[in-house]
């Protein structure tokens, strides 16, 4: 079997392109090339260096509490963000007067830099969990408001005019026009809200954390140790990539099936 071939078949088992894997495996060629060949393995690591590194990490067990506490910070955070952004994109989006009173918050919480959020909480709330929970909150819940207003904006006024005309249920009508409507935007922004609330999370954890992968990375960094940077940048990226790939794509694919199957949403 060729190494195109089994590239190929690798990309199909992980669901993913195989020009997504020869670039990464280009982009690892190229970081070997240049830690070696050049002499920069102190300033940029290497591949080999940090494979190592991330296989000790792994075996020590080092990572498990650091990720469990990120992971907890990051789902509360998260699901304050589905809360607050899913009323706010409510609102916004089924009455011109909100849209007036509060898109502008919205607007204003796309363009807020990550790292303000991180350090007003940090100033707020000191070293403790509210300060991951409350940055991440507070940067991704834009996001989710923002999908649902768009949502909310493009549902179909004949579908909902129809649906009145025929004497169909309020309750059904919602759930069979409405959410259905609204949904796709929703299930969107809710998972680059997660994506920006784990990234966020991880942020305020390097700036004011006693655990967590963030902690973690900035306890490396005073180490100077670009090796160990690098390892929990690696593991951060997995779990980010397991979760989206391995959990909320799963998700999609059921929550939208009728789509393609012809399934009705009772």
């Amino acid at each position: 079997m060729s190494p195109v071939t089994r590239v190929r078949g690798l990309g199909r088992y992980l669901g993913r392109p195989p020009a997504t894997l020869a670039s990464v495996v280009t982009l690892v060629l190229v970081w070997a090339g240049l830690a070696r060949g050049f002499g920069l393995a102190d300033t940029i690591s290497s591949p080999a260096l940090v494979a190592a590194a991330t296989a000790d990490l792994l075996a020590s067990m080092e990572w498990v509490p650091h990720v469990l506490d990120t992971f907890r910070r990051t789902v509360f955070g998260f699901v304050a963000t589905l809360a607050v952004g899913t009323a706010l994109g409510v609102l916004v989006g089924a009455s011109r007067f909100w849209e007036r009173a509060l898109g502008g918050y919205v607007t204003i919480g796309l363009a807020l830099p990550s790292l303000f959020a991180a350090v007003f909480a940090a100033m707020w709330f000191g070293i403790s969990d509210l300060t991951p929970m409350v940055a991440g909150a507070a940067i991704s819940f834009p996001f989710v408001a923002q999908g649902v207003a768009d949502g909310v904006k493009d549902v179909d006024r004949d579908l909902v005019e129809m649906s009145t005309a025929f004497e169909v249920g309020r309750w059904r009508m919602l759930r069979r026009v409405v959410v259905r409507s609204v949904l796709p935007e929703w299930f969107s922004g809710a998972r680059y809200a997660f994506a920006i609330c784990w990234k966020i999370t991880t942020l305020a954890e390097l700036v004011a954390a006693g655990s967590g992968i963030g902690f973690m990375i900035e306890f490396e960094m005073r180490r100077l140790s670009i090796t160990g940077v690098f390892s929990w940048t690696l593991l951060f990226v997995a779990i980010l990539l397991v979760l989206e790939y391995g959990v909320f794509q799963r998700l999609e694919r059921r929550a939208f099936a009728y789509r393609t199957e012809g399934v009705p949403m009772r």
